[in-house]
């Protein structure tokens, strides 16, 4: 999940909005793989069912927080 927060660093210096939202985009991207992630762990039983949901709940609003993100940045363009 590093990624994710970092990829919005990183973008923070982006000489464009459009610019910007394309670090957004790979944050998302980042979500997804985290999401990917966390599935597996649990397939594998690394952790709960419980621990998984938390887990899953809390990328899945991070991933939708980032792509509203995105959109206004977008149409402030």
């Amino acid at each position: 999940m590093d990624s994710i927060a970092s990829n919005i660093a990183e973008g923070c210096g982006a000489a464009s909005n459009k610019d910007f939202a394309r670090f957004l985009d790979n944050s998302i991207k980042s979500a997804n793989e985290a999401e990917h992630h966390f599935l597996c762990a649990r397939d594998f039983k690394l952790f709960s069912h419980e621990k998984w949901q938390r887990y899953n709940d809390e990328v899945v609003e991070i991933r939708k927080m980032t792509i509203g993100y995105r959109k206004r940045v977008l149409s402030d363009d």
